[in-house]
């Protein structure tokens, strides 16, 4: 899936897509901040309990791996989580040097309620226009189409960037890539 993007009437309805996503996942945010009470967490710390609680029994490499978050990161997050009660790590059965994650009753119960507040807030936003027969069976399709486009270019290409303008090949000078 390593497509470059390109100048054109798609690539701009690609853009619009992305803003309107990040704009509904930070409306969402704010929300829940203002409306759940739980304690608030991190967004490293919000996307290792997401991991632990897909994938119950995981190993922090694991979660770095999978969630592309730096494994120190991810270390100090586990930390805090264990500290706040969230998650509990145990010695796996069979090979003893491995550290399994798991999220405990209060997570569960965290998690239970946000996701709550989350459908809440979507629902009556979904809604607002009167559309109350209207299901988001098609917005769930698209964005689980673009979240699973995205883990498989991440599991193949990594979080590679693309190098400053000016050094690409026959790029050359700064000056002449401002000009054009």
């Amino acid at each position: 899936m390593n497509v470059e993007p390109r100048d054109s009437v798609e690539d701009s309805d690609f853009r619009v897509l992305a803003d309107l996503v990040i704009d509904v996942a930070r409306e969402i945010q704010l929300r829940a901040a203002l409306t759940t009470p739980v304690v608030p967490l991190t967004q490293t710390q919000g996307q290792v309990m997401r991991f632990v609680h897909r994938n119950p029994g995981c190993s922090a490499s694991d979660i770095a791996d999978g969630s592309g978050l730096q494994r120190t990161n991810v270390s100090t997050a586990l930390r805090d989580l264990r500290g706040r009660g969230y998650i509990t790590s145990s010695r796996d059965d069979v090979d003893g040097r491995a550290i399994r994650i798991h999220a405990t009753e209060l997570a569960d119960d965290t998690i239970g309620t946000l996701r709550t507040a989350w459908a809440g807030h979507l629902e009556r936003a979904w809604r607002s226009d009167g559309a109350s027969d209207a299901a988001p069976d098609a917005a769930i399709e698209a964005l689980s189409r673009l979240r699973a486009g995205l883990l498989a270019d991440r599991a193949t290409n990594g979080f590679r960037t693309a190098p400053p303008a000016d050094e690409l090949p026959g790029a050359g000078s700064k000056a002449s890539a401002v000009a054009d």
